[in-house]
C-alpha cells in the first residue's frame, strides 16, 4: 500500500490556492460593497451562488459522470478568477451574473473534487485522505483571510481583490497535474440517475447529515460573533472565531486517520456530541461556557467535515458515486441558504435552541438508517440499498 498519494495532495493544493483567493475576497465582500455605499450587493451575491450551487449540484453529477472529475475541476476553476474580476469591475449586472455562474462551478468542482477524493483513495484511507484534503483547503482559507486582511489596510480593496484573482487561476493550473480518474461503469441515462438519487429515500435520511452540518453552523456562526462581542468584547470575536479554521487545520488529519480506524459511525456520534455540548455552553452565554463552547462547535465541525468528505465512499458504488456526491451537496447548500436566510431575522439565543433541535432530529434520522448499528456489515447493506436504489 503506498504511504503517499500524489494525487490527492495536488487535489489538496488546487483547492488550497483557490481558497485563498475566492475564501479571501468572500469573507470581505460586504465590508467591500459597504464601503461603495451598496451594502445589499454583497449578501444578495451569497445567496444568488449558494442557490445556484443548491439547484446545480444534481445535475453537475451529469457533467462529473460524463467527462470526469478531473475536466470538471479544471472548467469550474475558471470562474472563481471571473467573478472576483466582476468584484474588482463594480458592474453590479456582472456580479450577479458571475455569481449565479460561481455557483454553477461550484457544484462541477465541489462533486467532481469529492468523487476525485474516493476514486484516487484505497478503501482503508477515504478518513485519512479527506483528513490531508481538509488540512490544505482550510490552510488556504486561513491564509487567505489574514493576508488578504493585512493587504486592504496597507494598500486598498481594488488592488488586494486583483492580487488574489491570480490564485484560483494558479488552482486551475495545478488540476492538470492530476490523474484523470473517471468511472468504468458504462451508464446510459445520467438523468434518470439523478431523479433516482433525488427520490431515494435512503439518501435523502444520510444527506441530513449535510444538512445539520451546513445549517447547524450557518445559523449559530450568524449569531457566535454578536454573543462574544456582548458577554466577552469585541477583541475576543477576533480571538474565538478563527477557531473554526484553525481546529480543521490542526486536527482533520488526525480525525480522519482515527474514523479509518474506529469507522465512520463513531465519528458522527462523536462530531455530533461536541456539536450539541458546544451549542448548550454557548446557549447559557457566561464567559467560561461560551469560550469552552466556541472550542467544541470547532472541534465539531472540522470532525463532521472528515465524515461528509469520507462516508460517500464507505456508502456508494461506483455507477451512483456521482450521483449520491450532488445529491448531498445540494441538500448541503439548502441548509446554508436557511441559515442565511433565517439568520436575518433571529438575532437571539433561540438560534442555539433551533441548532441543536436540528442537531438531534438528523442523529434520530442517521440512526434509524443504520438501526442503531454502525457496523461494516451494516455499512455494506446500505451500500448494497443504495445500489438498487440509485441504479
Amino acid at each position: 500500500m503506498k504511504k503517499f498519494n500524489k494525487n490527492i495532495l495536488y487535489l489538496g493544493i488546487a483547492f488550497l490556492l483557490i481558497a485563498i483567493g475566492f475564501n479571501g475576497v468572500q469573507q470581505y465582500l460586504t465590508s467591500y460593497f459597504s464601503d461603495l455605499g451598496y451594502i445589499s450587493i454583497g449578501f444578495n451575491s451569497l445567496i444568488i451562488i449558494y442557490f445556484f450551487f443548491a439547484i446545480s449540484s444534481p445535475i453537475s453529477s451529469i457533467f462529473v459522470s460524463k467527462y470526469g472529475a478531473k475536466k470538471s475541476m479544471i472548467l469550474a476553476s475558471i470562474f472563481y478568477s471571473l467573478f472576483i474580476f466582476s468584484v474588482i469591475d463594480k458592474n453590479i449586472l456582472l456580479i450577479y451574473l458571475s455569481s449565479a455562474l460561481l455557483g454553477i462551478a461550484a457544484a462541477l468542482i465541489w462533486t467532481g473534487q469529492g468523487t476525485y477524493l474516493i476514486r484516487a483513495s484505497e478503501k482503508t484511507n477515504f478518513g485519512k485522505n479527506a483528513g490531508i484534503f481538509t488540512t490544505t483547503f482550510f490552510l488556504g482559507t486561513a491564509i487567505g483571510i489574514f493576508t488578504l486582511g493585512f493587504l486592504i489596510e496597507k494598500i486598498s480593496f481594488q488592488l488586494s481583490f486583483t492580487i488574489f484573482l491570480l490564485f484560483p487561476l494558479l488552482g486551475f493550473l495545478t488540476f492538470f497535474k492530476l490523474k484523470d480518474i473517471k468511472t468504468n461503469q458504462q451508464i446510459k441515462n445520467r438523468f434518470n440517475l439523478v431523479k433516482k438519487s433525488i427520490k431515494s429515500l435512503t439518501a435523502l435520511k444520510l444527506s441530513s447529515i449535510w444538512f445539520s452540518q451546513s445549517f447547524v453552523f450557518g445559523l449559530s456562526l450568524g449569531l457566535i460573533p454578536l454573543t462574544i462581542k456582548n458577554i466577552l468584547g469585541i477583541t475576543f470575536v477576533s480571538i474565538l472565531l478563527p477557531l473554526f479554521y484553525i481546529m480543521p487545520i490542526l486536527f482533520s488529519y488526525l480525525f480522519g486517520k482515527q474514523s479509518d480506524k474506529i469507522g465512520r459511525g463513531k465519528s458522527i456520534f462523536f462530531s455530533y456530541a461536541l456539536g450539541a455540548i458546544g451549542l448548550i455552553l454557548i446557549y447559557f452565554s457566561t464567559k467560561t461556557s461560551i469560550i469552552l463552547g466556541v472550542l467544541l462547535l470547532a472541534l465539531s465541525f472540522a470532525s463532521l467535515k472528515i465524515v461528509t468528505f469520507a462516508l460517500p465512499g464507505d456508502i456508494s458504488q461506483d455507477h451512483n458515486l456521482e450521483f449520491l456526491t450532488g445529491l448531498f451537496w445540494m441538500i448541503q447548500n439548502i441548509g446554508t441558504l436557511l441559515a442565511l436566510l433565517i439568520s436575518r431575522f433571529i438575532q437571539s439565543n433561540i438560534a442555539y435552541i433551533i441548532s441543536l433541535i436540528i442537531l438531534i432530529i438528523s442523529l434520530v434520522i442517521v440512526l434509524s438508517v443504520f438501526k442503531l448499528k454502525f457496523s461494516k456489515e451494516k455499512f455494506e447493506d446500505i451500500k448494497e440499498k443504495l445500489s438498487n436504489e440509485i441504479r
